[in-house]
């Protein structure tokens, strides 16, 4: 079996559950599961506070809570609330939307390859990026705004090369690895039409980065994530059913071309909010729901996939700031070292159990 059409396997899914039952609905909590979440969220925390207290300026866990809570220094408050805060809520944010991403694309192509970043979205807005700032020399504003439109395009045009057939599987990775490949080719060629200025300013957008954010970044990519994950609760029993195939869904009254435009779409709105905001900080959708189907032991756990994906990102930007020799890095770096890596370590994995040949 190929790559391309081996889907995602995740563990057997096993173990006790609870159901509780509020009012006229029955939910049904599978014990693993909640510890999972629950370790997760926990660990996102304490990384979280260590990214805050962590930096140029260290600070420790007594000043940071005198400036949360606005009895520390004037020096300590601008630290905590003007340059750290507004990074992390941002680094959360943009982490949760990448893992929400990534868990709807996998879900979607029953394929372990399936991430924004192998479809081509993240190439997208990074075409759109780089179009605001070499063709128009725009400012961050617009060049986050052209980002966006990039990866929205990106997806409506995968999409519409899918829509006459079943856009699932094999078929939706092929078209977006090809369209991938385009958009890497026409950054290439823009990259070759501007100054070098202007080169500069967009190789360190390609690279991502969390530096310089601020509250009004951190509230835009917050309300994506909001109303994203909003759709997904009313799309999860649709998304369920169509594990089962799609004579299945049909047969329990799911509307499944309308369930896979607008799992593709919501897939691709996260995205755009992301990567706009953070640039392309590669491989953490497609790790975030690998990390999160190991912990649950299910593919479909979309909470750990968001808290997974903003622990990475989160953790990534601790160490890029702590750097090298004193020196911060850029995100991106520190993602794209780790998520290569784990890139490798999980085709090597799954051509052992037999998935890949």
């Amino acid at each position: 079996m190929s790559a391309l059409s081996s889907p995602l396997r995740a563990p057997r899914e096993a173990g006790r559950s609870t159901s509780l039952r509020v009012g006229g609905f029955s939910i049904r909590v599978r014990h693993r599961v909640f510890v999972a979440v629950a370790g997760s969220f926990a660990v996102l925390v304490a990384v979280a506070v260590w990214s805050a207290a962590t930096g140029s300026t260290p600070i420790g866990l007594d000043r940071l809570w005198a400036a949360l809570i606005h009895e520390g220094t004037k020096g300590d408050e601008y630290i905590v609330w003007t340059l750290r805060l507004p990074r992390l809520a941002t680094g959360l944010a943009v982490g949760a939307c990448m893992g929400l991403a990534g868990a709807l694309f996998q879900n979607l192509t029953r394929n372990a390859l399936g991430s924004p970043d192998i479809l081509g979205l993240t190439q997208g807005a990074t075409s759109g990026a780089l179009v605001a700032i070499i063709v128009t020399g725009a400012s961050a504003e617009v060049t986050t705004a052209f980002a966006a439109v990039g990866a929205l395009v990106t997806g409506l045009f995968i999409w519409t090369l899918t829509r006459g057939g079943d856009p699932s599987g094999y078929r939706l990775v092929l078209i977006g690895i090809g369209t991938a490949a385009i958009l890497a080719g026409i950054n290439g060629y823009l990259l070759t039409r501007t100054s070098i200025i202007d080169a500069f300013r967009a190789i360190y957008w390609l690279t991502g980065d969390l530096a310089g954010r601020d509250w009004k970044q951190a509230a835009t990519v917050a309300i994506v994530l909001g109303a994203g994950t909003l759709v997904i609760v009313f799309l999860f029993r649709g998304m369920d059913a169509l594990r089962l195939g799609e004579a299945s869904a049909t047969g329990l009254g799911v509307r499944v071309g309308a369930t896979r435009v607008i799992a593709l779409v919501t897939a691709s709105v996260l995205t755009a909010g992301a990567v706009a905001v953070a640039g392309p900080l590669a491989f953490v959708a497609l790790a975030a729901p690998h990390i999160a189907a190991r912990l649950t032991g299910s593919a479909r756990s979309f909470t750990c996939a968001a808290i997974c994906g903003a622990l990475i990102v989160t953790a990534a930007d601790a160490v890029a700031v702590a750097g090298i020799a004193g020196r911060q890095l850029p995100t991106g770096v520190v993602t794209g070292v780790v998520g290569g890596a784990y890139l490798i370590w999980l085709l090597i994995a799954h051509r052992k159990k037999g998935v890949l040949s």
